[in-house]
């Protein structure tokens, strides 16, 4: 029988952070790579996206606090999107944005995985956080926050059924869904 440490589980099995485990887990990243880990979760992006914003950072329209993704950013080979825009990003965002920019290059994807593996454990989270994590902790919380589906949809470049069925099998406690309102609305994402 399985050992269902947290029920946070996405259906393709990814782990999802409540806010209390995302404070957990970003205490025990290595304050240099921390500025990767915040971009990823802030902004719901896709790792590979990530790596290609950290060498593109004219992407980041700091006057409109907007990621403007361009075609060739977006990892999927089906991407049918000209552009993507990630906005409603934190007022504190150019801060980070800037950490980000002058940390290190975010590693290739198995040395992250690994990193993500580390972490978790010195956190003490279970299942471990991975790389698609992030992600789905963003879209999960703004989902369950009420935001609308089809900005949710836009931001992270998903078509609504592959977003709707990740997270028809995610509950999140009163208490937890109080705190993800809480950090959305301090993140300046939910109004």
């Amino acid at each position: 029988m399985e050992n269902i440490v947290n029920g946070l589980v996405t259906a393709d099995g990814t782990k999802v952070l409540n806010v209390e485990e995302y404070d957990k887990f970003l205490l025990a990243i290595p304050a240099r790579m921390m500025a990767i880990f915040e971009v990823n979760s802030i902004t719901g992006m896709r790792y590979v996206e990530i790596q290609r914003l950290y060498d593109n950072p004219k992407w980041y329209l700091k006057d409109r606090n907007q990621i403007v993704l361009p075609k060739e950013a977006q990892k999927k080979v089906k991407q049918k999107l000209v552009k993507r825009t990630v906005d409603k990003l934190p007022f504190a965002f150019p801060y980070i944005f800037e950490k980000f920019t002058a940390g290190p290059r975010p590693p290739d994807r198995t040395s992250w995985n690994r990193d993500l593996a580390r972490w978790s454990k010195k956190a003490g989270i279970e299942p471990k956080v991975g790389p698609k994590t992030p992600r789905k902790t963003i879209e999960s919380w703004m989902l369950k926050s009420g935001i609308n589906e089809y900005e949710i949809y836009s931001r992270a470049g998903h078509d609504p059924v592959t977003s709707l069925k990740h997270y028809q099998s995610l509950s999140f406690t009163d208490y937890e869904l109080r705190d993800i309102k809480k950090r959305l609305t301090e993140w300046g994402i939910l109004k």
